[in-house]
């Protein structure tokens, strides 16, 4: 084959990845405009197409139902949380290591209510299809990968992985208790959030070595 011929047809490939990609992405972000308004149960696949502008037919092509748009919804968002994380471990000293994480956890999900109602509805769903459950579990276990770290950087070495499962539980659970209480302003609920987190970095405080 001539290099002209294989350098069109590896050009014409990657155009076509390029294109799929950005549909995924545009059916994503539609996904999630309608799912910030809509309860995940009652948001149907055409008002996502409507969103997205395209026909319902054409999302099928690229998630075959809704759970499948939903994950990969979650696992993008996550995997974003887990790099922004992994940055504020990097850029922190012992010392300030700790709270940084703390308050970057609950700056993202306040940021990010959307995904994190997402996150908690597959969470506590019970009824995951096993290929839901093979997508989300290394990405959640990454996240956990991230807080060995923070514990590695102040020096914990008792058992860090439950103390990681418990610092997860800790964060999430904080936003769950907090995220939406009613007749506050979200400025006040960030606040009482990253007071509550406080805790925590002491805790973390307690631990370092």
């Amino acid at each position: 084959i001539p290099v002209m011929e294989m350098k069109e047809k590896t050009t014409l490939k990657t155009l076509k990845t390029r294109e799929r990609e950005a549909r995924i992405q545009m059916i994503m972000d539609a996904a999630e405009r309608v799912f910030a308004t809509t309860p995940f149960d009652r948001a149907s696949m055409r008002e996502i197409a409507k969103e997205a502008g395209m026909a319902p037919s054409s999302i099928y092509r690229y998630f075959p139902n809704q759970e499948a748009l939903f994950t990969e919804i979650v696992m993008r968002n996550q995997v974003g949380l887990n790099r922004i994380l992994d940055r504020s471990i990097e850029k922190s000293d012992v010392e300030n290591a700790p709270g940084n994480l703390v308050r970057t956890f609950i700056t993202f999900i306040a940021e990010n209510d959307t995904y994190f109602r997402m996150m908690t509805i597959l969470m506590s769903q019970g009824s995951l299809n096993r290929e839901t459950s093979r997508k989300i579990i290394p990405v959640m276990n990454d996240t956990l990968d991230v807080l060995e770290r923070l514990l590695a950087k102040i020096h914990y070495t008792d058992n860090p992985r439950l103390m990681a499962r418990f610092l997860f539980s800790a964060l999430t659970g904080i936003v769950v208790a907090y995220n939406k209480l009613p007749d506050r302003n979200t400025g006040k609920i960030v606040g009482l959030m990253k007071d509550v987190g406080d805790v925590v970095e002491k805790l973390l405080h307690g631990l370092a070595k």
